[in-house]
């Protein structure tokens, strides 16, 4: 915990101070650079390129014979639809100086590739981001990526709607620099020393869910720790009644398993293990039960998951119940019916012999076939019989009567096997 806070607060103030990441458009970069003036659109105004170590330096002569003269540096960041995501930064800065006639202004222009609006042989399709920046007489100028604007002379000229007119800056494929106005005309001189886009090598937004998570899973830890220290001391823990002890084991729960459950399926409504423990238990506190006959039904509904993958768990659901009715309303009143789990059952047949448990398997293993089921499907049912030997516990027979069950199913299911 202690190294989680530390780590948390280190990264916080690193994030905050350091971190920083920085593309460079400058003589020194090495990137792509070209000079392109009006004579594109049959303007006059020529463009020259001078490069020093130190500097980009762009020769403009402005001429008026082209409605919006201008000259620029462009930086080509790819010729096809994958640019470059330009996003994650949070500013933009340039050293520049700048001699000639006006005010000076500078126009940046990035140029993002949006597939369903951008095409390849359409170089104006590419949404145009722009701002307009007066360069100072010294200094480097740095202005916020947020500043950035769809230019509106590109979204009339393209008709572009309103819902699709924001900003977007994650597939640009070029950066323009460009000089120019109509009241301009004359020899204009543009040193661009850098051009730089600033970032952070993790954004806020990020590092902040990254901290969440790593807390998060601090989190996690600790309970699965706390988790196993109290399942260690309830592992640990000795103390059992007597006549509790003999019933869990034999119907193999362990105590938490059974602590606060209910005593019967919330589903099917028929008894469910802890129904069956405490049914036992008030039943084999008579002096005489020892000597009492057991008879053990094992009931396993055949290919129940097919119901379940074909007609969904609202049906499943259905089947289980009707299906447990079906089983309550054959047997006795004495005798206890209990879900062991998923579509299985068990049946506890007091004073029984294995004859007479067969007899009653076979029965209600032809009721069944009678039975109308929901959205009319056919369910049919295995059996495994048993009867508990004098000496016996109860969990060794129905341990046998599962054997028998397995036999059942592996000879075709919907008949009884008697162990």
């Amino acid at each position: 915990m202690i190294g989680l806070i530390v780590l948390t607060a280190a990264l916080l103030i690193w994030q905050h101070f350091g971190m920083e990441r920085i593309m460079e458009f400058s003589a020194a970069s090495g990137r792509p650079v070209e000079l392109v003036d009006d004579r594109l659109q049959q303007g006059g105004s020529v463009a020259r390129l001078t490069r020093r170590p130190d500097a980009l330096i762009m020769d403009c002569d402005l001429r008026l014979k082209f409605e919006w003269p201008y000259c620029r540096f462009l930086f080509i960041l790819s010729k096809n639809e994958f640019g470059v995501d330009l996003s994650e930064f949070d500013s933009i800065s340039f050293d520049i100086s700048y001699d000639g006639p006006g005010d000076h202004t500078v126009r940046i222009f990035l140029r993002n590739f949006e597939p369903g609006m951008s095409t390849l042989d359409d170089y104006m399709s590419q949404k145009v981001n722009e701002v307009h920046v007066i360069v100072p007489a010294k200094g480097i100028v740095k202005i916020p990526v947020k500043v950035l604007r769809a230019a509106p002379w590109w979204t009339d000229m393209r008709h572009v709607p309103f819902l699709h007119a924001d900003m977007r800056i994650d597939n640009v494929t070029s950066v323009d620099l460009s000089i120019g106005a109509r009241d301009t005309a004359g020899h204009h001189r543009v040193e661009l020393r850098s051009l730089k886009f600033h970032g952070k090598l993790i954004s806020q937004n990020r590092l902040l869910l990254i901290l969440m998570g790593m807390w998060i899973g601090c989190a996690v830890v600790w309970l699965g720790l706390a988790l196993r220290h109290s399942r260690s001391q309830l592992t640990n823990s000795t103390t059992r009644l007597a006549l509790l002890s003999k019933v869990n084991e034999a119907l193999e729960l362990e105590t938490r398993e059974l602590a606060g459950q209910a005593y019967s399926d919330p589903l099917t409504q028929v008894l469910n293990r802890e129904g069956l423990r405490a049914a036992l238990m008030e039943r084999w506190q008579h002096p005489d039960s020892s000597h009492e006959l057991f008879a053990v039904i094992f009931v396993d509904i055949d290919h129940f998951k097919k119901v379940n993958d074909t007609h969904g768990h609202g049906v499943g659901d259905d089947v289980l119940c009707a299906f447990a009715a079906a089983i309550q309303h054959g047997i006795r009143a004495s005798d206890k019916l209990a879900r062991w789990g998923g579509e299985e059952f068990l049946i506890i047949c007091s004073g029984t012999k294995a004859s007479d448990a067969h007899l009653l398997a076979e029965k209600l293993r032809e009721g069944l076939n009678s039975q109308i089921w929901p959205g009319g499907l056919r369910i049919t049912a295995s059996f495994g019989v048993t009867a508990l030997q004098p000496g016996e516990v109860i969990g060794e027979a129905i341990k046998r009567a599962d054997g028998a069950l397995y036999q059942a199913k592996s000879n075709g299911r919907n008949c009884v096997r008697v162990a």
